[in-house]
């Protein structure tokens, strides 16, 4: 009989997704099973690729070691994940290291058997060589807003034909160049070099922004990154929890030479990985991590309930139920939380508030017209008093100056104190957009950030690039919260992100608690009407006794 922990990893396996189950158990039989204690190494870099993979249960860590003997950030990989791919398929030596965090089972695919399997599953085989290439992929870029113990499932770039069509006008211009530089006049050969130049730069630019799109799958979220350079910096993504559906969209075209749309429906809307190069693979890599976070929360809830009821079993029916596991205390924080600082900072946390400020260009942008005014009469007024301006008398000059000053410094300190009062929260389990006009009424926007199904990442302009400032959308329901002008727009994000991960941990933990108690109750019910009965059988028997 075949190993169930082996068949469910093969009915994960985004590239076996069209196999039958047949030929799942077939394949099940003929892998090979081994054990690995917490600290052996699992595989070895360097050493030669003789198989593939599939990590049964554990964790393992892999890592890579330059030539420096600098290690780089180990990846953590866990049940249901593969390796050895990339090596196998492109036929090199193993680029990595694999070390048992935990106790582990490995299942072993050899070489032989699995070049047999592909040459008659070709859609596996195109699935299994664009993960691999994905992994390689994601080795050579360095994506410093992942969390650490994030995994990259799956990273693609936009079709090769995009940037075929995006360099189809700089060819045409240097043809024009070639053309205009062997003519006779001097003129006309200018005009040449200088349209070659204009054409060189225009294909740099396309290839510079076919390189900078990105599409991402990791364990955690759908992540769409695009950047036009000098212009725009933008980063869409899902958690996957949130997704509801994946779907894939091909013209005849694409499905010639594979490539097309691929749409992750969420509760707000959907994210568009468009022309991406093989989209089925893209879209099983999608769904296969969906439904394994799904069904890691299903693990974790029978475990918790196996464990409630061997505990309950192991104890007397008289027995007080256990007490109900501490939790972790969330903050308290009150309404002025984050509200009574006035110094410069744009982003700092207090009682577990984090609270952002637009990024200080915003308020250079709205504090310039008062500043060059008060500079202005404040120069004037020094140049009169040192005697480089005459005609207008000192007292006269300084009065005229005061009365000038004092309401340029109250326009400026009102700016001010409109930037200090214009701030974004997040909390424990919300989001808050708070604004408030100098001598008006506050405006509070608040949300609670279990409905915030998807964010979004915006850096327009080149100021925005340089100094690293722009605008996070947050989808909840169909409204959008906009932090405008923030400072690190990635980080708030991220802030975003790990927030809303911890309160989806605590209420998850609380809902386990909940089912335990339950279930305790139920046990308790059972136990006692049990009791009841057989001290009934008891009684009965004395009596006829």
């Amino acid at each position: 009989m075949s190993d169930p922990v082996l068949l469910a990893v093969l009915r994960q396996a985004h590239f076996l997704r069209d196999v039958s189950d047949e030929e799942l158990e077939s394949l099940a039989a003929s892998l090979t099973r081994r054990e690995f204690a917490e600290g052996d190494t699992v595989l070895r870099q360097g050493a030669a690729a003789d198989a593939l993979y599939f990590l049964g249960s554990g964790t393992v860590e892999v890592l890579r070691e330059s030539p420096a003997k600098v290690a780089s950030r180990p990846a953590r990989l866990v049940a249901g994940d593969t390796l050895a791919d990339y090596e196998l398929l492109f036929r090199q030596p193993l680029q990595t290291s694999a070390r048992a965090v935990t106790p582990a089972v490995v299942y072993r695919w050899d070489r032989n058997t699995l070049g047999a399997f592909l040459r008659t599953h070709p859609s596996a085989l195109a699935s299994l060589r664009f993960a691999a290439q994905s992994r390689r992929l994601a080795q050579r870029q360095r994506f410093r807003w992942l969390e650490p113990d994030e995994v990259v499932y799956a990273l693609a770039r936009r079709h090769p034909l995009l940037l075929a069509q995006g360099l189809l006008l700089p060819a045409l211009l240097l043809a024009a160049a070639v053309a205009l530089l062997v003519s006779d006049s001097a003129g006309l050969r200018w005009l040449g070099g200088g349209l070659g130049v204009v054409a060189l730069a225009l294909a740099a630019w396309q290839w510079i922004d076919w390189t900078n799109d990105y599409y991402m799958v990791t364990n955690r979220r759908a992540v769409w990154l695009e950047k036009v350079v000098g212009l725009y910096d933008s980063r869409q993504e899902a958690p996957l929890r949130m997704v509801l559906s994946v779907s894939v969209a091909t013209e005849v075209v694409g499905r010639l030479i594979d490539y097309g749309d691929v749409t992750v429906r969420t509760y707000t809307g959907k994210i568009v990985f468009r022309s991406v190069s093989n989209p089925e693979a893209m879209a099983a890599v999608i769904e296969e991590h969906w439904r394994r976070m799904q069904s890691q929360d299903q693990q974790a809830d029978r475990q918790a309930i196996e464990q409630v009821l061997q505990e309950r079993l192991e104890t007397p029916a008289e027995t007080a139920p256990p007490a109900r596991l501490p939790s972790a205390a969330l903050p308290a924080p009150t309404r002025s939380t984050g509200l009574d600082r006035w110094t410069f900072q744009v982003r700092f946390e207090d009682k577990g508030v984090i609270t952002y400020r637009k990024h200080w260009a915003v308020l250079l942008r709205a504090t310039f017209a008062p500043a060059v005014l008060i500079l202005a009469v404040a120069g004037f007024l020094g140049a009169r008093l040192s005697g480089l301006v005459l005609g207008i008398p000192s007292a006269a000059t300084l009065a005229g100056g005061v009365l000038v000053l004092v309401p340029l410094c109250l326009w400026w300190l009102y700016q001010y104190v409109d930037w200090v009062n214009d701030v974004y929260q997040l909390t424990a389990d919300q989001i808050l957009d708070i604004y408030k006009k100098p001598l008006a009424r506050e405006e509070r926007k608040v949300a609670p950030l279990e409905n915030v199904l998807g964010t979004e990442v915006e850096r327009k302009g080149l100021s925005g690039l340089l100094l690293n400032y722009g605008n996070v959308i947050a989808s909840v329901g169909t409204t959008e919260f906009v932090f405008e002008g923030v400072f690190d727009p990635s980080g708030v994000q991220q802030d975003i992100v790990r927030y809303q991960e911890a309160l989806f941990e605590r209420k998850k933990t609380g809902d386990r608690q909940r089912r335990q108690e339950e279930m305790v109750e139920w046990l308790s019910a059972y136990h006692r009407e049990v009791g009841q009965r057989e001290a009934g059988r008891r009684s009965d028997r004395t009596g006829r006794e």
